[in-house]
């Protein structure tokens, strides 16, 4: 279902969360649909074993026997798109609606903080910094052409404290096929290869078709609203991210998410930080950045507080040049699918 619209130096530490998906073909190329095509909502049912999740009950029965904790560990870091620091057509296709700059979500925690604060127990290439783990990052997983992959993502505060943030690629492969990604499940603070939030079941996906038809990489980021748990909305249980737009494309930014390529596992969360740059006409990128595939989806942090253990989301990792991590940039496209997705219940 589709909807009109008018998409340093870096420390990197072992905490306590997922990865990414397929190449789109077509991400270089010359933008073949207009601007406003591109920033069309693209949206469709979770399903389940190829059945549409109906109910939360149904949805934890049969994740739950699907996914099991050898599964989970047997899934492989979803690859990340190939690309390029500038795009043919990227212009053309998305030369972006940025606005006045504002947080639409604030951060919150847990209501609950039966658990505790997990720190990082690694040591990083450049420096070394004590960052807490976040309860609102956690590893995705997901079935694609039978194969089970995982990637990244972020819990977002929306008004029904259910919504997670990931890229394009981790909810579709972005080839204009009608088949999204089946068996999709959220690990919050995913710690040591088990799920210590619980596994939570997607039900729909809000992306746009410039990822879905086009594979285009500026646009390749999608909101995901979950299941609720044993009568609880995962916001309650995990706190959930702010989310920021139309902000400085060059701002300090902690990055999270669960690299499972040499040297990593994927099994724990990692953190990578600096200072974001501009690239090409609507994306961002943090330079030297050791994240890799397992990671995408995972949020760039604006104003990450390392007490709360939460930020503002600005970007989502989308795909690794030269050594640089990119996401597409924060603004008024990306809010109007927010808007769209923000109170599904």
């Amino acid at each position: 279902m589709r909807r009109k619209l008018g998409f340093v130096s870096v420390g990197i530490m072992l905490l306590t969360t997922l990865a990414v998906v397929q190449t789109p073909a077509r991400a270089g190329a010359a933008a073949a649909g207009t601007p406003s095509a591109s920033a069309t909502v693209a949206e469709a049912r979770a399903t389940i074993h190829g059945r549409v999740s109906t109910d939360a009950d149904s949805a934890a029965s049969a994740g739950n026997a699907y996914w099991t904790p050898e599964r989970m560990r047997a899934a492989r870091p979803a690859p990340m798109p190939d690309g390029v620091d500038t795009f043919d057509g990227e212009a053309a296709d998305r030369p972006g609606r940025v606005g006045a700059a504002r947080d639409v979500a604030t951060p919150t925690p847990p209501r609950s903080s039966a658990t505790g604060v997990r720190a990082a127990v690694g040591g990083g290439s450049q420096g070394t910094q004590a960052v807490n783990a976040s309860p609102g990052v956690g590893r995705v997983f997901f079935t694609h052409n039978d194969e089970d992959f995982f990637c990244s993502g972020g819990t977002i505060n929306n008004p029904q404290a259910n919504m997670v943030s990931t890229a394009g690629h981790c909810v579709h492969p972005g080839d204009g096929g009608s088949v999204w990604h089946d068996n999709w499940a959220y690990a919050p603070e995913y710690t040591e290869g088990e799920a210590l939030h619980g596994l939570w079941f997607a039900k729909e996906f809000t992306s746009v078709e410039g990822w879905v038809d086009w594979g285009y990489l500026w646009w390749d980021f999608a909101f995901v609203t979950m299941h609720p748990r044993k009568g609880d909305r995962l916001v309650h249980v995990t706190g959930g991210q702010g989310l920021s737009v139309n902000k400085s494309k060059s701002l300090s930014a902690m990055l999270l998410g669960y690299p499972g390529e040499d040297p990593y596992d994927g099994l724990s969360q990692y953190y990578a930080q600096g200072t974001t740059k501009a690239a090409g006409v609507q994306r961002i990128k943090l330079k030297d950045c050791p994240l890799n595939h397992g990671a995408s989806g995972g949020p760039f942090l604006r104003a990450w507080d390392n007490a709360l253990r939460f930020g503002y989301v600005n970007s989502v990792m989308s795909y690794k040049y030269s050594g640089n991590m990119y996401g597409p940039y924060f603004d008024d496209d990306v809010l109007d699918i927010y808007n769209v997705a923000k109170n599904k219940q």
